[in-house]
Formats: structure tokens, C-alpha cells, sequence
């Protein structure tokens, strides 16, 4: 019956190494501001290198969109029986150049600054969701960090609970349970601490990926981030967010996309024109006209003829149909906004509230309930149920204001990425 307490007792002689050991590493853990990080991410981050890169690609597309097609050069040597009244002809030069129909070259370019336009949005969209994604990661390992540090606290002062209930019970003043019930306590909490741990790694190495590290980063400690005010009104968010929100100048950006690609798909309706220049070298012939063996030239134009509609109509109602198609994107992508920017705003104000009220009441409140017990407990005038009973209102008030801290400010991330602006 007392190997299972050996076993508990052995543990908890380890504990304090191991507490110490942990503190003395956190000591020894770097300050690292979000900003710090922010600035890494968005010189390193890959997903937006690789934004970037396109942007590139699309303002490279834009030259070419507006060029005339390559034109073309001919060479014919002429068989002998090709006669003309100055002599035989011998050789031929030809040079051609198709010229769009006015207006074709001007909707292409217009369309590829478009995506340009497309481009260059995507890109602050996704340095946006970057901004986004460190700072919730960010304000998530804050609150991992600081649950570790009340819980390792919640830890120290059980053990010693569990100590003077052991010599109790040694002293035949107290009973097995209350010794049972802290060992209990005791190896709960630990569990709770190594999960801790464990979520502490994962968001490391989630930090790790967004920022590119090479290396793992370095441990950091986290101080508690300051809670930022929100001084404008949910009309105001909404307004800049339609004005300034990347997706929706992505999404107007490819509405003006296909308004040129459906002028383009009516302009196949009107021909092209062809201009060349052939040059014919002309052999001596049999005559006596002082013109004899005078080389020709000759100007020829050309035009299309767009006859064959089951091949333009198609076009012309396909691109109708991709520019009702965006504009409906359009659409949806304004109501999304209005629906994420309300959400994330109510989030944050009742966020903000839950944690006034743990700091101002339920924290204090819980603490004077818990260091009284725990007082009474020492003084042997309160039993272990009514301990362990406050201190786990305790703790369990100290980790939910750690989370509604960071959801607080994981919202107030969450407006400032769907308005596209960042709030003072």
C-alpha cells in the first residue's frame, strides 16, 4: 500500500529540480517584441517572396500585351518560265506586318495592367494574413507562456501541501485521503504542465515556419502585451475596409480585368489589317525598252475577315459571362468584409470586457479566497478539499484571463488585417 506513495513521493522530490531547472532557463530567454518578428516575417516569409514574385511577372506581362504580333520575311527564287514584259523574274523579297484593329492592342494592355493592379493587392494580402498569422502565434504563446508560470506556481505551493500533509499523516494528525487527494492534485497539475509544454514547442516551431528560420528559434520570453484601445466606430472600420482591404482591391481589380477582356472579345467583330513590301529583281530580257530588266516592287494590303461566329460569338458571350461572374466575387468579397470586420469588432469589445472584469474582480477576488486557505490550510484550521477547491478557482481564473487577453488581441490583429490598415 505505500509503494504507490513512494513512488508519488520520489516524483515530487523531483519536481523542485526540475522547476528550478526550468525557471533558471526562462531567466536566461531572450525579450523579443512582435514588431521584431513582424519585420522578420515579411522580409523572409515565403509565401510572400513568392507574391512578390508574381507581381514581377505580372508588370513583365505588360509590354508584351500591348506589342504588335512579329511580322514576317519571305524569300522566292523564281523558276525560268516566270516571264514579264521587262524580263524573267528571279527573285522575290517579301516583308509583312499584321496591325491589330484599332482599339484590340489598347484593351490588352489595359488588361494586363489590371493584373498588375490584381497582383499588387494579392501581395498586401498576403503580407496582411502574414502580419496576422505571427501575431496571433505570437499572442497564443504569450498565453501558454504565462498559464506555465501560474501553473508552475499552482505546482510548488501543492507539493507543499502535499508535504505537510504526508507529515500529518506520519503524526497521526491527519488522514491518508487529504494525502491522497494532494498526490492527485499534484500529478493533475503536472500533466497540465506537460501538455503546456508540449503546445509551447508547437507554437515555436508554427513561428519557426512563418518567419523561415534556418535554425529553431531561441527561446523567448514573452512580457505581458499592453492592451490596445479601439477609439473608432464600427462605421468608420467599415468604411476604410472598403476603401483599403486587399482582397476587394484584388477583386475590382479582376472585375476591371474582364470589363477589357469583353471589349476585347467584341472588337474579334472588326478586321485586321496587313501591310507588306515585296521587292522583285528582274532579269535582262530580249527587248530594246530602255526599261528592260527594271526591277518591281509593289505595296500589298491585306485584311481578315471575321466571318466564322461560331467561333466569335462564343467568345464574346463567354467573356460576358466571366465579367458577371466577378462581378458577383465582387459582391460576395464586400459582404464577407462587412461580415468579418463586425465580428472581429464584437470579439474584441466583449474580449476587452472579460478581461477587465478577471483583472478588476475575479482574479483579485480568487487570489484573497486562495492565500486565505491556504493560510488556514498551514495553520491546520481548513481541510485539503476546501485547498485544492480554491485553488483550482484560482488558477482556473488566471488562465482564463491569459486567453481572453490573447483573444482580445488576436481581434484587434484580426481588424487591422480585414480593414487593410493598421490602427494607431
Amino acid at each position: 500500500m505505500k509503494r504507490p506513495f513512494l513512488i508519488i513521493g520520489i516524483l515530487s522530490g523531483l519536481l523542485p529540480i526540475l522547476l528550478f531547472a526550468q525557471f533558471s532557463f526562462a531567466q536566461e530567454a531572450a525579450s523579443v517584441s512582435l514588431e521584431e518578428f513582424i519585420k522578420e516575417a515579411l522580409t523572409n516569409n515565403r509565401e510572400l517572396a513568392a507574391a512578390r514574385e508574381e507581381l514581377q511577372a505580372a508588370k513583365h506581362r505588360v509590354p508584351q500585351s500591348s506589342a504588335l504580333p512579329d511580322p514576317t520575311a519571305g524569300y522566292a527564287i523564281m523558276g525560268p518560265d516566270v516571264m514579264t514584259m521587262r524580263g524573267p523574274q528571279e527573285e522575290i523579297y517579301e516583308f509583312e506586318q499584321m496591325i491589330p484593329f484599332p482599339g484590340k492592342l489598347v484593351e490588352k494592355r489595359k488588361m494586363a495592367v489590371a493584373e498588375v493592379d490584381a497582383a499588387s493587392a494579392k501581395l498586401k494580402a498576403v503580407a496582411r494574413e502574414v502580419i496576422l498569422k505571427v501575431s496571433e502565434t505570437y499572442y497564443d504563446l504569450y498565453a501558454v507562456q504565462s498559464t506555465i508560470s501560474v501553473v508552475e506556481e499552482i505546482l510548488e505551493v501543492l507539493m507543499n501541501f502535499e508535504s505537510i500533509a504526508q507529515s500529518r499523516y506520519a503524526s497521526q494528525q491527519g488522514e491518508q485521503r487529504d494525502v491522497a487527494k494532494a498526490q492527485a492534485e499534484v500529478s493533475q497539475t503536472l500533466e497540465r504542465l506537460f501538455v503546456l509544454r508540449q503546445q509551447k514547442e508547437t507554437l515555436t516551431a508554427l513561428l519557426n515556419s512563418l518567419l523561415n528560420r534556418k535554425s529553431s528559434l531561441e527561446l523567448v520570453q514573452i512580457t505581458e502585451p499592453k492592451l490596445p484601445g479601439l477609439n473608432q466606430s464600427l462605421e468608420d472600420l467599415l468604411a476604410k475596409a472598403q476603401q483599403n482591404r486587399p482582397e476587394l482591391l484584388e477583386a475590382v481589380a479582376m472585375r476591371n480585368k474582364d470589363q477589357h477582356a469583353n471589349a476585347l472579345a467584341k472588337y474579334e467583330n472588326a478586321p485586321d489589317i496587313s501591310v507588306g513590301f515585296q521587292y522583285t529583281r528582274i532579269g535582262n530580257g530580249e527587248t530594246s525598252d530602255p526599261e528592260d530588266g527594271q526591277d518591281a516592287w509593289m505595296i500589298p494590303l491585306k485584311v481578315t475577315l471575321p466571318l466564322w461566329q461560331n467561333r466569335i460569338g462564343p467568345a464574346v458571350l463567354e467573356a460576358k459571362r466571366n465579367l458577371k461572374s466577378s462581378e458577383a466575387k465582387l459582391q460576395e468579397t464586400e459582404n464577407l468584409t462587412t461580415y468579418e470586420i463586425k465580428n472581429a469588432f464584437y470579439r474584441f469589445n466583449t474580449a476587452r470586457q472579460v478581461v477587465e472584469l478577471y483583472r478588476n474582480a475575479l482574479i483579485p477576488q480568487a487570489e484573497l479566497a486562495f492565500r486565505s486557505d491556504q493560510a488556514g490550510y498551514e495553520a491546520g484550521r481548513t481541510d485539503v478539499l476546501n485547498l485544492i477547491d480554491s485553488e483550482g478557482v484560482y488558477l482556473n481564473a488566471k488562465v482564463a484571463y491569459y486567453q481572453a487577453l490573447s483573444e482580445a488581441l488576436k481581434s484587434f490583429a484580426a481588424i487591422e488585417r480585414v480593414a487593410g490598415i493598421n490602427i494607431e
